[in-house]
């Protein structure tokens, strides 16, 4: 009983015995702690390295952690730390070390964990070796609710926050540093008998060093029935991957996504597929930064009526932003899309690429800036500031600014405003600007690539400055 009240009020495992040596496996002596901890007590941590081998954490209470408190795990396969179905616990202050054998923090069964509390804790080495899903740092394989998830470090682990169903949950302020194997941040909702898929806010964290993805928002094909509505992906940053292929931000769960504010760089890295995909209806894709090593800076997967305005990309290895087709997947129509005021500078090949059924959808005010010779390959190379495929239509692209600023350009380049692949009545080619900055004319405002894709569009009050050719057939 005394030792109960001791807990309550504070009690360090230490009077439970516990050694914090790094040396004796002390998970008897906190494991007493902890069952020992009176409703809303505070289990403490002072100092020291405590090996354990797994422990049951219990509703209301609080682990804390202070003077560089680490739990060392050592038992192969499993984790720190198990709060399956519990509510109303916090972990802070603590250094989770998982020793090269498993993971950090677990929640599993079949009810969720509530009120979940996890913050200013550093989870270190969980290893790719380690059988899933002890290779992940954090994981819940049932439900996550009304908790959050903040200010933690992530460093040398396989995987970082893991989580399937969430309502109510936070993920806010935490750094990632080399992520070998998996996402930083990964979410993954299954159909749920209890509320689920609102209010889900991802903000305000940063990594480096990224094997595959800094946030993925997950459903699978087909849809498992469950939901997500109006994620919030907002001020995250992430830089530098370690592997190829991977992306920056995938939406693909979420439907009214907003996407804000992010910054995604990668200049020293492999290159990755996307800076942003989306493959969520309704997104909000805005003022987020793209630089370095992406394949494509905005991938649009054939979902309807985004609005992509005020991104800055740059660098893209392909096309900077793209309303893509995924044939396979029958996902070729981004319908009612509004791309407008974005910055595109540098793409290799393409700085807006209509690639999918962009009907009713508006190009606008975007600037685009290509200087010829910045690409090993641009002796063979034809730039389109704007590319656009066959849609039904209509469509509208006006008040676009493309600009060549190269003074020279190698043989074998070529330069255009508005690519032009087939006739889409009703459309319109307006206002725009296209412009060479070379001391002769060079390249042109429109290419047709066909000689009659230009058959029902309206074209009007361009100006081309500086160019060889306003119209080339």
């Amino acid at each position: 009983m005394l030792l109960s009240v001791f807990v309550l009020r504070g009690a360090d495992v230490s009077t439970f015995g516990a050694a914090g040596n790094g040396i004796v496996n002390d998970t008897a002596a906190v494991q007493s702690a902890i069952n020992a901890c009176g409703s809303n007590g505070t289990v403490t941590f002072t100092g020291g390295s405590y090996l354990v081998s797994g422990l049951a954490l219990k509703s209301n209470c609080t682990l804390a952690g202070s003077g560089g408190a680490a739990i060392i795990l050592a038992t192969a396969n499993s984790f720190i730390a198990d709060i399956s179905q519990l509510t109303n616990v916090r972990i802070t202050g603590l250094t989770l070390n998982s020793n090269g054998l498993g993971g950090g923090i677990i929640a599993q069964g079949y009810a969720p964990a509530q009120n979940i509390q996890i913050d200013h804790c550093v989870f270190r080495n969980v290893p790719a070796t380690a059988i899933f899903p002890a290779n992940l740092s954090l994981v819940s394989t049932w439900g996550f609710v009304n908790s959050t998830i903040q200010n933690n470090t992530f460093a040398n682990v396989a995987g970082g926050i893991w989580l399937t169903t969430v309502e109510n949950t936070g993920i806010l302020n935490n750094s990632f540093q080399n992520v070998t194997e998996g996402d930083a941040i990964y979410v993954a909702p299954n159909p749920a008998s209890f509320p689920s898929g609102d209010n889900l806010v991802i903000t305000g964290n940063a990594g480096s060093g990224l094997a595959r993805i800094g946030i993925e928002l997950f459903r699978p094909d087909p849809p498992n029935g469950s939901v997500l509505t109006a994620p919030v992906v907002q001020n995250n940053s992430f830089s530098n991957w370690t592997s190829p292929s991977g992306m920056g931000l995938s939406i693909t769960h979420g439907d009214g996504a907003i996407v804000s504010g992010n910054k995604i760089t990668n200049a020293t890295g492999p290159w990755q597929n996307a800076g942003i995909e989306i493959i969520v209806a309704h997104a909000q894709v805005t003022n987020n930064v793209i630089a370095g090593n992406f394949t494509e800076g905005i991938s649009i997967v054939g979902t309807s009526s985004p609005t992509v305005t005020g991104n800055i990309v740059s660098g893209a290895g392909d096309t900077g932003i793209i309303l893509a087709c995924d044939v396979a997947r029958d996902r070729c129509s981004s319908t009612n899309s509004v791309i407008s005021g974005n910055t595109v500078v540098e793409p290799q090949l393409i700085g807006i690429k209509l690639d999918n059924d962009w009907s009713n959808s508006l190009i606008s005010r975007n600037t685009i800036v290509r200087t010829a010779g910045s690409w090993p390959a641009d002796n063979t190379v034809i730039f389109a500031g704007i590319h656009q495929s066959p849609a039904p239509g209509p469509g509208v692209i006006d008040s676009n600014v493309v600009i060549q600023q190269g003074i020279t350009w190698p043989g074998g380049f070529w330069f255009c405003g508005v690519d032009v692949n087939s006739s889409m009545p009703g459309s319109s080619i307006t206002n725009n600007t296209v412009r060479s900055d070379t001391p002769y004319n060079f390249g042109s405002g429109l290419i047709d690539n066909t000689g009659s894709a230009l058959t029902g569009w309206i074209v009007s009050g361009n100006t081309y400055q500086n160019l060889w050719m306003a119209v080339n057939w």
